[in-house]
């Protein structure tokens, strides 16, 4: 196995971090509108990957109206 192919199963294996409700609100990552939306979307004791909360936002700003 070559150096890179180790690298790729490494990550692929690798589990991506999951962070609270809270976190995610304090973080810089997000604006206003969108820690609003999380504020309304997740759930207090759920943990969420970054990637999982993006989508949820995208989701959400795409509904009907």
């Amino acid at each position: 196995m070559t150096k890179k192919q180790a690298e790729e199963a490494t990550e692929a294996t690798t589990p991506e971090p999951t962070f609270t409700k809270q976190q995610f609100l304090e973080s810089k990552l997000f604006s206003t509108l969108q820690k609003d939306v999380i504020s309304a979307l997740l759930q207090d004791e759920e943990t969420y990957t970054t990637d999982q909360v993006k989508q949820k936002i995208e989701a959400f700003l795409k509904g009907v109206v």
